[in-house]
């Protein structure tokens, strides 16, 4: 299966347990790993015919924008959802990290490694 690849995507939400984590929105970061089929799109060039990352990274940047959970995996639950039921993936792994949430740590985060519901 072929991948199409997003790293380090940046989105800002409100997202976080504490109260300071609700004042203001957050930096969160993005790694997609995406597996659909690109021979088509590799015969053809045509945007038409793969997964345009543009849009999913505009998707993405969008329902982070608007959210206000309080954990990364509710966050990264609705994007999951989001790439499932918009765009033609037969697979994905997310990462999301929140870099500037503890002092003594680069990031924090979580993985989501997904197939397509049947």
């Amino acid at each position: 299966m072929d991948k199409v690849i997003i790293q380090g995507l940046t989105l800002y939400s409100l997202i976080g347990v504490y109260d300071f984590e609700r004042h203001q929105k957050q930096r969160v970061l993005a790694d997609l790993v995406l597996y659909t089929q690109l021979h088509k799109a590799g015969q053809s060039d045509d945007v038409n015919d793969t997964l345009d990352y543009g849009k999913i990274a505009e998707r993405l940047s969008d329902i982070a924008d608007k959210a206000s959970f309080k954990l990364l995996e509710a966050l990264g639950q609705a994007m999951v959802d989001a790439i499932f039921a918009e765009f033609p993936v037969d697979k994905l792994e997310l990462t999301l990290t929140k870099p500037d949430i503890l002092d003594n740590a680069d990031n924090v985060g979580v993985c989501f490694c997904r197939e397509r519901p049947m």
